[in-house]
């Protein structure tokens, strides 16, 4: 009767998860162009992947891109192929990658700590700014992220596991979710759940695990499967393609500093991480509190999780931290553990008799955040439209108005759950206000930042502009251009790097287009500095940056 009940309360949240999952991960996915240096090159990877059938070696603009293995271009050209290439539907592959994790998530934090706290691990996760961010964005690190947790999640099950041949197949399973970690983003996909393994089996002291976890069967495994990526580089690049992705692409992003960019100090996930775990973060002290030594006679399964999720965590951050090439969403595979321990932290406070007064001050912050973000979301939009910023325009529209009126309405509901001491109400009804906000931001919000944020105007006119024809040059492109371009326009450019080129060019007397990308008009100036271009397209990004379109009639 029991074994049936907890299987019933597993399937309600199950769905319960997937109701929240779908307009989560799904809305919004299509319905702006993309955004900032990474999408559109990521993007075109993709659109070029489909186009040649080359699986092995991505290219960017024609030309060889091995900072990551295939796998995402894979799944991106898999999706042009079959819906058509259009930035409508190159979020597609991110959506589902997000959804992947999180339910993975609900299926590892059920085992450890039951069923709602399963659903709250996910719910944290899908939830925290970072992770939905990426989830509707064209990133690479969305399908890491879903690898790494389904690689611990199978660990833990095989680890649980008294049976020989469910061992054999967790443990396959976990070999297997790390080789596709590895072929999202490469090692790192290996070395965090390797890291958070070991470490938790240390601490567990049950070293003798690792003789029954088949690891020289996870070696044929990952030799097996990763084996024709090498041969396939070998075969089209030689030794150079393989010194790019093993030298430059990882040993080198790890210990030089400067070698791929990003570069940042050893504190630097301090001080980043948090704004990126957003609103959850707010309760860092209590989820520390709890996970460490506020929580007496826990049940084993319990007590095993939090020390699982900790290794994973503070091992992965360590690991991170010490590397040289540093950016918050590289952190995004350990979103998981943190939310675990977070989820049971909140799930104590539910089923507890008594709230500590500290506990209950940080719930108060944490109410009173979407609060704060509804009251202060009008006097941003009518100071967006006093700058004069694309998309805006004076008067508060009804958006806006629906924006304030979700965060606020429910907030104070939670905040009067909270003075009440109804602790469960104020737990739903702030989930939920978190929840409305999200879905609002998705489809209210992100399409009127997209008429500034977007790269697609730009390369429309581009694309209007110069014909089929005309040469077109990129001057100093950068990785974003050399995406963007040829993605919305079907075009590749000639990429020039010297001004002396340039001239060289102009000399032959034939019309001719350059693109930019500039920051500060620093570009801008060298191009009319020959006296024979003018600028012809002009769009500012930002207070910094545009793309400009130029040509010498």
């Amino acid at each position: 009767m029991n074994t049936t009940w907890h299987y019933n309360q597993k399937l309600r949240y199950f769905l319960l998860l997937m109701v929240i999952l779908t307009p989560l991960c799904w809305l919004g996915i299509s319905n702006h162009g993309f955004w900032g240096t990474d999408e559109p090159r990521v993007a075109e990877i993709g659109r070029e992947m489909a186009l040649t059938g080359n699986l092995a070696v991505p290219t960017l603009n024609q030309k060889p891109f091995l900072e990551q293995p295939p796998l995402y271009y894979a799944a991106l050209a898999a999706t042009f192929k079959i819906f058509g290439v259009s930035d409508r539907v190159a979020r597609v592959p991110s959506a589902l990658f997000a959804m992947g994790g999180a339910i993975a998530l609900f299926f590892l934090g059920t085992m450890l700590f039951g069923p709602r706290a399963g659903f709250l691990s996910a719910f944290v996760m899908a939830t925290s700014f970072e992770y939905f961010q990426v989830g509707h964005w064209v990133l690479v690190d969305s399908a890491l992220t879903c690898f790494v947790v389904w690689a611990m999640t199978f660990f833990m099950a095989g680890y649980s596991s008294e049976e020989g041949r469910k061992k054999l197949l967790y443990y396959s399973l976990l070999y297997l979710s790390c080789t596709l970690a590895f072929y999202s983003k490469g090692f790192v996909g290996v070395a965090i759940p390797g890291l958070g393994i070991a470490a938790f089996l240390v601490f567990e002291r049950n070293l003798k695990e690792i003789l029954r976890m088949y690891i020289w069967l996870g070696f044929l495994i990952f030799v097996a499967l990763v084996s024709p990526w090498f041969l396939a580089l070998w075969h089209q690049g030689g030794a150079e393609h393989l010194r790019v992705v093993l030298v430059e692409n990882h040993l080198n992003r790890f210990i030089r500093p400067g070698a791929l960019g990003h570069t940042q100090p050893f504190y630097f996930y301090l001080s980043d991480f948090p704004p990126g775990f957003l609103p959850w973060i707010i309760l860092i002290l209590p989820v520390l509190y709890r996970s460490f030594s506020g929580v007496k006679e826990l049940p084993a399964t319990s007590g095993r999780g939090l020390l699982f999720a900790k290794c994973w965590f503070f091992c992965g951050f360590i690991f991170l931290s010490l590397a040289s090439g540093k950016r918050l969403l590289y952190t995004l595979p350990l979103f998981a553990p943190l939310s675990m321990l977070t989820a049971f932290c909140i799930d104590f406070i539910s089923t507890s008799t008594t709230v500590r007064k500290v506990e209950k001050f940080f719930m108060w912050v944490l109410g009173l955040f979407p609060l704060a973000v509804g009251v202060a979301a009008a006097p941003l939009y009518i100071h967006f439209a006093e700058e004069g910023i694309p998309g805006a325009s004076h008067g508060v529209p009804a958006t806006i108005i629906v924006l304030s009126v979700v965060a606020v309405m429910p907030s104070l509901l939670a905040l009067w759950f909270l003075l009440r001491g109804k602790v469960k109400g104020f737990w739903v009804t702030n989930g939920l206000t978190i929840f409305a906000l999200l879905v609002l931001v998705l489809t209210a919000l992100v399409p009127m930042v997209d008429q500034y944020r977007s790269v697609a105007p730009f390369c429309e006119q581009v694309k209007a502009v110069i014909g089929k024809e005309r040469p077109l040059y990129a001057y100093q492109a950068d990785e974003s251009l050399r995406g963007a371009i040829p993605f919305y326009t079907g075009r590749f450019v000639e990429e020039i790097d010297s001004l002396e080129r340039v001239k060289e060019i102009l000399r032959k007397g034939d019309q001719v287009f350059f693109v930019e990308r500039d920051r500060g008009g620093a570009l801008e100036r060298e191009l009319l500095s020959t006296g024979k271009l003018s600028v012809v397209v002009r769009r500012d990004m930002d207070h910094l940056r545009s793309l400009l379109l130029l040509t010498n009639r």
